[in-house]
């Protein structure tokens, strides 16, 4: 790793170009607005499988969303089930970001 990958932040990542998973970048950005309980990312991890695999539990409880959030959750799912490697690979990016 370089010194730029040990000290990048979300912010960092979020402004970088993102051309393999720019729906799940925007579910993430939105998801920013919502409380922790409906926020749509954490559901989205544990949808795809990735919470569980990176052992981080189930992040998400009772889901209520809005049209936008459902939206946006829908085409991030999309985006994962064409191109599931390049989705996780920037999943993987993001959690190693610090804050």
């Amino acid at each position: 790793m370089t010194d730029t990958q040990d000290t990048m932040t979300v912010w960092d990542l979020l402004e970088q170009p993102n051309r393999f998973a720019p729906e799940t970048q925007a579910l993430y950005s939105w998801g920013l607005n919502c409380d922790y309980k409906n926020n749509p990312f954490w559901h989205f991890l544990d949808m795809i499988g990735y919470t569980d695999e990176h052992g981080l539990g189930n992040m998400s409880s009772t889901l209520r969303l809005g049209y936008m959030e459902a939206g946006y959750l829908a085409d991030a799912l999309t985006e994962w089930a064409d191109n599931p490697y390049g989705v996780e690979a920037w999943l993987d990016k993001l959690m190693a970001c610090h804050d």
